[in-house]
């Protein structure tokens, strides 16, 4: 079945000279240019399964049959072009968003909202261009960081008492961070993918904060061979199978316990580090390409219905899946 990315190009001048560009991209030299949901979850894929040799398209116009995989935020331009559609089978990344009506088939990046017939878990594609921790620096804890967006940082975490305790034990306090706005974000200001000087990694979000985020946080300290101090979300719970996982915090006097008792026991912080490589080989990226293999190339081909139910009007199967989630206990999410 033809497998169709979709891509939104209505601020381009030429669609397809754009859509050009990017396909010249690679996501490990140019990481730059996938930091919002639809480069992650649609160009990465696209690219990744392109360069391996699978039959699929990269298009600003939706085709009229096939697979086409979308980013729920822009559901809305695909409905747009609804006239293009034909009998082509709707498959919505959700990331971060609600359910996306018109979709025939959704994939999560989280376990709990799978389901295993409409809704597929696929994990977030690790750090683009990752580069790990200098083995050089061996056990010794002298920088701690963050790298996300500034507003996903817990306020216990922002002001001097954090810095001046990081500091008493002669840690250093790395934020590599930038406000997200999103096309215009300041990427030019970050640099998520170098750990080569991190010692010890930390990501607590704020109160209230949506914790419905991938795991990626915590796939990215593995790779990189960093220990984590993380907070409680269901992502980094999901994955968890011993405390040398990770170390889950919430609160700034938590995240001291944990620094002070990585200080105190270096082989503590060698068997974290040894447990993230092998953990990491599960959520490489050639490890992850043939699980989206599977899923676009087999197990929703063969769940695609009848040829018929796929002509009802998107409005008519949007206002369907809206009535059945309502009639249920179900998160909406």
């Amino acid at each position: 079945m033809r497998v169709t990315f979709f891509l939104d190009a209505l601020d381009a001048e030429d669609d397809e000279e754009d859509l050009d560009g990017l396909r010249r991209l690679d996501p490990d030299r140019d990481w730059r240019s996938f930091q919002r949901g639809e480069q992650v979850w649609v160009l990465q894929t696209y690219l990744r399964l392109a360069r391996a040799g699978r039959p699929v398209e990269l298009a600003a116009a939706p085709p009229g049959e096939g697979l086409i995989v979308f980013h729920a935020k822009q559901a809305r331009a695909l409905r747009r072009q609804r006239h293009l559609l034909g009998d082509a089978v709707l498959v919505a990344a959700r990331a971060d968003n609600r359910q996306p009506l018109i979709a025939d088939f959704e994939i999560v990046q989280n376990g709990r909202f799978a389901d295993g017939r409409r809704r597929f878990h696929v994990p977030h594609w690790p750090q683009p261009g990752l580069l790990p921790r200098d083995p050089a620096r061996g056990t010794a804890i002298r920088r701690l960081v963050y790298k996300g967006f500034d507003g996903n940082l817990h306020p216990d975490f922002r002001g001097p008492e954090w810095r001046e305790l990081l500091a008493a034990r002669g840690i250093e306090w790395v934020v590599d961070a930038a406000r997200f706005a999103g096309r215009d974000t300041d990427s030019q200001a970050l640099d998520w993918p170098d750990f080569r000087a991190a010692d010890l990694v930390l990501a607590v979000r704020p109160e209230g904060r949506s914790t419905n985020k991938p795991a990626s946080k915590l796939v990215n300290a593995w790779l990189a061979g960093v220990p984590a101090l993380l907070g409680p979300e269901i992502a980094y719970r999901e994955l968890r199978r011993s405390e040398l996982d990770y170390f889950e915090i919430s609160s700034l006097a938590e995240a001291r316990s944990a620094v002070d008792r990585l200080l105190g026991d270096p082989g503590l912080y060698e068997a974290m580090v040894e447990n993230g490589r092998a953990r990491a080989a599960e959520f490489t990226a050639e490890a992850l390409l043939p699980r989206w293999e599977t899923l676009l190339f087999e197990t929703i081909p063969a769940l695609v219905p009848p040829r018929w139910s796929r002509r009802v009007p998107l409005a008519l199967r949007a206002a369907g899946r809206w009535l059945g989630r309502t009639a249920t206990l179900r998160p909406a999410r």
